[in-house]
């Protein structure tokens, strides 16, 4: 039935995929974000091969801990029992020990229910959904406006209110459309199934530290439910204030417990089909040498090693080493080098560093539109070993705004404070990965109120203001130094600091070099115009800058957002417009070559976790 010899002939990445499809589907059932179905007729395996080993080796009965109405122990926990259940979206016979949760918040408008379900083993974390809902809609484009279920993991359970690199958020929809927002996705394998009255999740999070009984893991589970195109209520486990996605603190917490002597976890054959379906979203087109992962696909699939009941983890282990050392030796063709490709913040890039920055804060009055003025503040980032008696040496200067709803102390924090931004600056200082620059975070907020005037603000006090009290390249305050030392400094933003940006380009060409635009489109011909207008708003941007009189080598544009990021159908658009204009933007990746680039992160939604990792691509390629 499935490929018993590895085939001669070189397949076609559309057959391929397909052929992929159906080991997938037939090994574990629909698993997350599968590419492809099986063809016609083929049946699809519920419980086969690695998976069934899962089933054919039940934990022994624990013994079973106290807990109330809604399913918490006396502390308030969820409990997880021993187990590996096959993540297929089936209720298998593991899930019967698992202790049922009923959520104790629900907004008054939700008319879903949910009830949980959790179990772990020696290397993941297992949630199940049992979802009730007669009304069910992707419509939406943003994920967490879609039916859906959240899932927010704090391994360390160390209640901080930032996310860290053992946190994560991820949400799956009843189609098993998977995005995260913080972790990394490699560590979640997700399934979704529609039943008579709603929709099944089961969800597998790997854990980087190998657990025990009486480990308690944060976390926060969290029903959305939607009509139409909109989000009508959410229920949750523990958190009442609808803030815990931007706050670990609001997470409870799962205990793990019924582990007893000779229990053995089942085998994972998840992370093997997660890097599959990685590979299988490649466009081999790009690469000189694909026929390696292709090669190291076809031999999965020739020797059935998911579906083959007698396969072992150590074989499952060299699978999958072998398709990711292919991975990591794909050459690109020169074509596909002239993108810009998403790459992740390293976990150590998160930690703290041992030459860290200081933050400093300024205070300023800026002008109102009532002819007074407004108390207003800024952060300044200052790398590590900046000297303010060391006149000679010269720093360039980053001015980065925050998005709608934010403040200036959002980004990387305030004086003591060190927020994941300011550590991946740190660390990318301290490898060389950049030269030391000073990092400016102001607000649009106050003073005129409007990201269509920020630059008014900026360009008389903050700029001169910054530029004169720190050791930067402009000579003075005046206007003419300020556009004599333009290539020395960047201005970018997120959400609508991305929106600022992109006035900050049309009026203040001649103080700014560089624009990081992150997850926003130009307003200048209304909102949303990216999308609506992107031919005039690209031809708007244009003008500017030869009316300006400056070259394309006068100035660089290098753009970001993730492709289930909300503002990626108005942002895309106006990019491709841009494309069209080579004799004002000059696309490539390589900056002696062009000045613009566009950065997509595969599953990038709008949250920092994401925006954090495009500065990080980014940064290396300002002020070059």
């Amino acid at each position: 039935m499935f490929l018993k010899k590895r085939t001669k002939l070189m397949m076609k990445p559309v057959m391929m995929a397909a052929v992929a499809a159906m080991v997938l589907t037939s090994a574990i059932g629909s698993g997350s974000d599968v590419s492809a179905a099986p063809a016609q007729g083929m049946p699809v395996a519920k419980e086969t091969g690695a998976a069934n080993e899962i089933a054919k080796k039940p934990a022994p009965g624990p013994a079973k801990v106290p807990v109330d109405k809604n399913g918490l122990d006396a502390q308030g926990r969820m409990v997880a029992y021993f187990g590996s259940p096959v993540i297929d979206g089936s209720i298998d016979k593991a899930w019967s020990s698992a202790q049922t949760v009923t959520p104790k918040y629900a907004s008054s408008k939700a008319e879903a229910s949910v009830v949980f379900k959790t179990l772990w083993d020696e290397h993941a974390l297992y949630i199940l959904a049992e979802v009730k809902d007669p009304h069910l809609s992707v419509k939406s484009g943003t994920p967490y406006m879609q039916d859906s279920v959240e899932i927010f993991v704090d391994e360390n359970n160390d209640k901080t209110q930032e996310y860290g690199v053992d946190d994560m958020h991820i949400r799956v929809n009843y189609e098993n459309k998977l995005s995260v927002d913080n972790g990394n996705a490699e560590r979640v394998y997700t399934s979704a199934r529609k039943s008579e009255s709603g929709y099944v999740i089961e969800a597998r999070i790997a854990l980087k530290t190998k657990p025990d009984n009486g480990k308690a893991l944060g976390i926060e589970l969290q029903l959305n439910d939607a009509k139409e195109a909109e989000r009508v209520g959410t229920i949750n486990v523990f958190d009442s204030t609808g803030s815990a996605w931007n706050d670990t603190r609001k997470f409870g917490a799962v205990l793990l417990a019924g582990k007893t002597k000779g229990a053995v976890s089942g085998p994972n054959p998840y992370d093997l089909l997660n890097l599959i379906q990685q590979a299988l979203k490649l466009d081999f087109s790009l690469y000189k040498n694909s026929a390696s992962v292709q090669d190291a696909i076809m031999d999965v699939m020739a020797e059935s090693v998911i579906y083959d009941d007698k396969t072992t983890q150590a074989r499952l282990d060299e699978h999958y080493a072998a398709i990711k050392e292919a991975i990591s030796k794909l050459e690109m063709t020169e074509e596909a080098a002239n993108e810009k490709y998403f790459k992740a913040v390293p976990d150590e890039y998160r930690l703290e560093s041992n030459k860290p920055g200081a933050i400093e804060r300024v205070a300023y009055k800026a002008p109102n539109l009532t002819n007074g003025t407004d108390d207003k503040k800024l952060n300044v980032y200052l790398p590590h070993g900046y000297d303010p008696s060391d006149t000679n040496k010269k720093y360039n200067v980053l001015y980065l705004m925050h998005g709608g709803g934010e403040n200036e102390d959002l980004l990387f924090g305030g004086p003591g404070q060190s927020k994941e931004l300011k550590r991946i600056l740190d660390n990318m200082i301290a490898n060389g990965d950049m030269e030391p620059m000073i990092v400016v975070t102001p607000t649009f907020y106050g003073g005129k109120n409007d990201t269509a005037l920020f630059h008014e603000e900026l360009i008389s006090t903050i700029v001169p203001l910054v530029e004169t009290k720190y050791h930067t390249y402009a000579k003075s305050a005046s206007l003419d130094d300020l556009k004599a030392s333009r290539a020395h400094r960047a201005f970018g933003g997120f959400s609508m600091g991305s929106v600022t940006t992109w006035y900050t380009f049309i009026h203040c060409l001649d103080y700014f070099k560089y624009y990081m635009p992150l997850s926003g489109d130009s307003w200048v011909l209304g909102q949303a115009a990216g999308g609506s207008k992107a031919k005039e708003t690209a031809e708007y941007l244009a003008k500017v800058a030869k009316d300006a009189g400056y070259t394309p080598r006068d100035y660089y544009v290098f753009a970001a957002t993730g492709n289930l990021d909300i503002a990626y159908p108005n942002l895309k658009p106006q990019i491709d417009a841009m494309k069209q204009l080579t004799d004002t933007f000059v696309y490539s990746s390589d900056t002696t070559k062009g000045n613009f680039y566009f950065i997509v992160g595969d599953g990038g939604t709008h949250a920092w976790n994401w925006v954090n990792q495009y500065i990080y691509d980014i940064l290396p390629d300002l002020f070059q």
